[in-house]
Parts: C-alpha cells; sequence; structure tokens
C-alpha cells in the first residue's frame, strides 16, 4: 500500500519571494513558478528562508501549481 508521499515529485527549487509567513513563491529547476507553503516538520520550527534559497519541494502530480518545502539546503 503507497501513501500519498510516495507518488509525489521531489525537485529541488529556489525560493523567489515570501508571500506571506509560511508561504513562499519558489521556482522548479525548468523556470516553473509554484506557490510553495512549509511542511508540518519545518512550521513548528519555521527556519528563516531567504530569497534564492534552495530548497527540496514535494508536488502532488494532481496539483503541479502547489508544493511542499520539505527540507530547506544547509547554508542558508
Amino acid at each position: 500500500m503507497s501513501s500519498a508521499f510516495d507518488d509525489c515529485l521531489r525537485p529541488y527549487g529556489t525560493i523567489l519571494k515570501t508571500i506571506s509567513p509560511g508561504l513562499y513563491e519558489a521556482a522548479l529547476p525548468n523556470g516553473k513558478a509554484v506557490i510553495a507553503h512549509l511542511s508540518r516538520e519545518l512550521a513548528a520550527a519555521p527556519p528563516e528562508i531567504p530569497n534564492g534559497a534552495t530548497v527540496l519541494l514535494e508536488i502532488s502530480p494532481f496539483d503541479l501549481d502547489r508544493a511542499r518545502i520539505a527540507k530547506v539546503e544547509q547554508g542558508c
């Protein structure tokens, strides 16, 4: 039995801008912009994510315009 997390796409992206606390606009490697929110684990202790930071995104194959930020790369 697979979970919803097993079927998601996991590209790296770049933060373009902060929309509101916990909500960001991120660019995929192909240049497409998506709306990204913090995962539940990151939202518990929200990190400071500057513009230009590299993040690991999780995208559902059913809605390619929204993403979850799963991990922020070190050095941000």
